[in-house]
């Protein structure tokens, strides 16, 4: 039997990557949820009539969720998505509903009515808590599934495209911050850059073999030297990819490694450019 493994990387959930949207979410979710179905015998308070009631009672959960993703974000544990995993998201989920559980523990002390028996014990307290994830556990498990897709990792192979000859025979000429060094080369050579502290390094692959070229420049001047080259693409923070030399993608929405034509080297695309690098290659390809 395949066991289930907790650290897979995985898309983080929406609500949490989104905080305020998700709040949004949240909120008109538990409001339409409540006063449509009006489960678990909701009640007005002895202030205002049940509409109102349930609008606070969502709005103060939903900023209260808000305000717990925001904490958990300052915290190294649950900050960044690029190592989101399902037991970071089971994690953060649970801490979510659980504060939002509190919150409404701690608000039914002033909106609903003064009884004999007083709402400080155990089970009142459980039972908020027991309502906050039978409703709030809803959007949240809807992302969450909505994300699983994405566990799945596809490779796709590709031609070597040559679409334009005359554009791949242009000169390319690349200029470094130091006054007597420059760089210069076809655009057919060009496989990719990556970046090495205040160094740029070029991966051309010129009379059949690979060189390797550094320059002293930044990621960013390169990309704005090559902007007028659409098929050279900025894929992550680090790297410049020639979209034309790339062979092999393989990854799934969270990035994709490439293989490209001639070269060991595996380029990353990441998270935020996978759908721009998408779209990109689909029109060399097509």
């Amino acid at each position: 039997m395949k066991k289930l493994n907790l650290e897979i990387k995985y898309p983080q959930n929406y609500i949490i990557e989104k905080p305020v949207t998700g709040a949004f979410i949240l909120f008109v979710f538990i409001l339409g949820f409540t006063i449509i179905y009006q489960p678990l015998e909701a009640q007005k308070s002895q202030w205002f009539n049940f509409e109102i009631t349930i609008f606070l009672y969502s709005f103060i959960t939903s900023f209260t969720a808000w305000l717990t993703i925001i904490l958990l974000k300052k915290v190294r544990f649950f900050s960044g998505t690029n190592n989101w995993s399902i037991l970071k998201e089971l994690i953060a989920v649970y801490l979510v509903l659980q504060v939002m559980g509190i919150a409404i523990f701690l608000a039914g002390f002033i909106f609903e009515s003064s009884t004999e028996v007083s709402r400080w014990n155990f089970t009142t307290f459980f039972d908020s808590c027991k309502y906050s994830f039978l409703i709030g556990i809803l959007p949240f498990a809807f992302f969450t599934a909505k994300n699983y897709r994405h566990r799945f990792q596809k490779s796709e192979s590709f031609e070597l495209r040559n679409n334009n000859k005359e554009e791949d025979e242009i000169l390319i000429n690349i200029n470094s911050n130091l006054k007597k060094e420059s760089l210069t080369f076809r655009a057919n050579e060009f496989l990719f850059v990556t970046s090495d502290g205040n160094y740029a390094i070029f991966y051309l692959y010129r009379n059949n073999e690979i060189k390797k070229v550094s320059i002293r420049n930044s990621i960013s001047k390169i990309e704005k030297q090559l902007s007028e080259f659409p098929n050279f693409f900025r894929c992550h923070r680090a790297f410049i990819v020639n979209i034309n030399k790339v062979v092999t993608k393989k990854g799934n929405a969270l990035g994709y490694l490439l293989n490209i034509a001639n070269c060991d080297i595996k380029v990353p695309v990441s998270r935020q450019k996978v759908k721009i690098f998408d779209s990109l290659l689909n029109k060399t390809t097509h």
